[in-house]
């Protein structure tokens, strides 16, 4: 009889869990998941190989053997493998977790070379599936943690190294109470999670902003989605405030603690402007525009 083994993966931020499939007997299948068993995984990624040259796509075999070659320390192999599956099931949960766990432990040399980036957005992608998945939303936002920790940082890039893929250009424009022109100012510098939930974040923009549009445009020859939206931020009528960095930010649900819901914050795009002070009775808009290749 077929069955997927069961056993926890232990890298950086839990297990993937194989549960059992298929109902036809095959005596090759049972050898190969005795030796899973008993942790011959040398031999069982033999006795699975020897399977998937009879049968060039059994899920069973390429799950297995995917948990084989992770246990041995061949990730590459790994990665081909719950790949092989995701070509013919694009939503099968066992392979994507497999592949986010495996991914989560690549280094990050580039925005195209970011192993935890495709693993978070792997995971993204899961709780589109299940999006009620707790255990699936607690591993994004470990994710999104440890992206934006001191020592980390690929959750988010410089939108000048995501290769043309972002571009981002934020305006703050003050007027004094009289509502006269004090000063008009841009991003200097912008970094941006190139992820599901930045594009979330933005289409929510659409519920709280005076003014939004969300368009596909052409930038040479290439097609973005465009995200403007216009938010006039609320007047200062206590004290002098000072402006140097504009962060867009999402709360998240973050588990429970003695019954309670937890949230936590996860910035998503963080502007950094030349400074500006917004004076008492000066009104404060902010544009923004987001834009994102097709």
């Amino acid at each position: 009889m077929k069955f997927v083994f069961l056993m926890v993966i232990s890298i950086m931020f839990g297990s993937v869990m194989l549960s059992a499939h298929g109902d036809s007997v095959d005596d090759m299948h049972d050898s190969a998941y005795q030796l899973m068993k008993n942790g011959e995984y040398v031999k069982a990624i033999e006795a699975y190989t020897t399977i998937l040259e009879m049968e060039e796509y059994d899920e069973t075999a390429l799950l297995n053997r995917a948990v084989a070659f992770a246990t041995t320390g061949d990730d590459e192999s790994s990665l081909n493998d719950f790949s092989s599956v995701l070509d013919k099931d694009p939503q099968n949960l066992t392979a994507l977790n497999g592949k986010a766990a495996i991914l989560s432990n690549f280094e990050c040399t580039s925005y195209n070379d970011c192993g935890p980036l495709q693993s978070l957005r792997i995971l993204e992608k899961m709780l589109e599936i299940d999006p009620n998945n707790e255990e699936i939303l607690q591993k994004r936002n470990f994710m999104f943690t440890e992206g934006l920790s001191s020592d980390s940082k690929f959750a988010m890039f410089d939108v000048r190294d995501t290769n043309g893929d972002y571009i981002v250009n934020i305006q703050q424009i003050v007027r004094d109470k009289n509502g006269t022109l004090v000063s008009v100012i841009e991003n200097a510098g912008t970094d941006i999670s190139p992820t599901l939930l930045t594009e979330k974040y933005l289409d929510s923009r659409e519920e709280v902003a005076e003014y939004f549009i969300k368009e596909i445009v052409k930038i040479g020859d290439d097609d973005y989605i465009k995200w403007h939206y216009e938010i006039i931020m609320s007047d200062s009528e206590k004290e002098r405030i000072f402006f140097g960095t504009n962060k867009s930010q999402e709360t998240v649900p973050d588990g429970e603690n003695n019954g309670r819901k937890m949230f936590m914050k996860i910035d998503l795009i963080v502007a950094l402007f030349p400074a500006v002070n917004v004076d008492v009775g000066d009104s404060n808009m902010k544009i923004t525009e987001v834009f994102k290749k097709i």
